[in-house]
């Protein structure tokens, strides 16, 4: 069995992302092909070696001193998270992790980087492995469009996309989201397209199996008003869109109730909502269930970002209805009107009440939408695919 070397610059758990969730899912599949090994820098005080799986095994490395403190006075003047930079800039001077990357890479017939932040730190021990990235976003145009302008973020961009250049042209393979981020990375770099192959994000289809089979059923009401649920973790975009809840959405719909869910709660805490609008600071997975099973409509008002948004796929997986703006559906073939309702900000309010009032509308939707990710987005065939187009690039080496 060929072993696999991912490197990323966070652990995979908790899982309370979505990039987390999809790096845990896919190398979790690939694992029964290949054998893994997931290093990465952690907080903990030593080396971690935690077991995922018979061969899927995560190794965190403990981060510098010196890499907390400046990331801490980075963060404080950017106003926003940069740990990612942290990696990208100091990564290459943690000894530990050195060491722990030239042996396993090693004994590795092949490499991947879930993000280009590391590859400084790897690239001098490369040599005759097969070299993929798989990209999670583009990078370089998130990071371009969340961060606050100022001389330092020019800095940080400049070195972003002259690693993201480097790792494209050294890499074998690179697998983006969808079209759009794939035609987005010409746009940025000059790479090879034919070396890009999109394999989306998914997700675990029977895990809300019996959620949608309990939304068929007529139950009810926990609350007299329709619920509309948004979750999201505190990345900006997320934050962003609840904003957009609060500000825009919520107060022209004053006889619906909005929950807000998620970590992005932290980040939003001080905003001054109407009492149509609850938040869900941290919610458990039965929790989760609960709430798919009784929410009317889901919705992501999103207006920036990268990548593609797995809360669209687990909403429609459950079955329910989703309103969304065009970017919060990216990297998604669906159809507007057919699997969802894509419309602008503006438009949410009115799109809402057509789908909570109209009974034939929202089934139509939920079943179209749940069909859609069943014949599309399950991680168990994006992982094969994956698989079968590392198989091929292999033989090409």
């Amino acid at each position: 069995m060929k072993k696999i070397l991912v490197v990323n610059d966070f652990t995979i758990f908790p899982i309370v992302h979505g990039g987390k969730v999809r790096i845990f899912n896919i190398y979790q599949n690939i694992s029964s092909n290949f054998q893994i090994i997931y290093v990465c820098l952690g907080e903990n005080p030593k080396i971690q070696n935690k077991i995922i799986s018979e061969n899927f095994h995560e190794i965190s490395v403990p981060k510098t001193f010196f890499y907390k403190i400046i990331i801490f006075i980075t963060n404080l003047m950017m106003r926003s998270s940069v740990d990612d930079f942290g990696a990208l800039f100091f990564a290459s001077s943690n000894l530990q992790l050195k060491k722990v990357i030239r042996k396993e890479l090693a004994e590795c017939d092949i490499v991947i980087f879930c993000h280009p932040y590391m590859y400084p730190a790897v690239a001098p021990y490369i040599r005759n492995q097969l070299v993929i990235y798989e990209a999670l976003n583009v990078e370089y145009a998130l990071k371009k469009s969340i961060l606050s302008n100022g001389y330092l973020k020019n800095i940080l961009l400049d070195r972003l996309r002259m690693t993201g250049q480097a790792l494209l042209k050294r890499c074998d393979l690179c697998f983006a989201m969808s079209e759009d981020d794939k035609q987005l990375f010409t746009q940025v770099y000059d790479v090879d397209t034919s070396k890009i192959k999109v394999a989306p994000n998914g997700v675990d289809l029977e895990y809300y199996t019996e959620i949608y089979k309990s939304r068929l059923i007529k139950k009810e009401q926990i609350i007299s008003a329709p619920l509309i649920l948004f979750l999201g973790s505190g990345h900006p975009p997320n934050v962003e869109s609840a904003k957009q809840i609060i500000r825009n959405i919520a107060p022209k719909l004053p006889n619906v109730y909005f929950l807000i869910a998620g970590s992005v709660c932290w980040t939003i805490r001080n905003e001054n909502h109407g009492k149509n609008v609850g938040f869900a600071y941290l919610i458990t997975d039965e929790e989760k269930r609960e709430l798919f099973r009784v929410t009317n409509v889901a919705i992501n008002p999103m207006m920036s970002g990268s990548g593609t948004n797995l809360k669209m796929l687990d909403y429609m997986a459950a079955g329910l209805p989703v309103v969304s703006t065009a970017v919060g559906a990216r990297g998604i073939n669906l159809k507007n009107g057919i699997h969802a309702i894509i419309c602008d900000i503006d438009a949410f309010p009115e799109k809402i009440s057509d789908v909570i009032n109209d009974k034939n509308l929202s089934e139509f939707l939920s079943s179209n939408g749940r069909d859609l990710v069943k014949a599309h987005y399950v991680w168990k065939e994006i992982a094969e695919l994956m698989v079968n187009e590392i198989k091929n690039a292999t033989g090409k080496k």
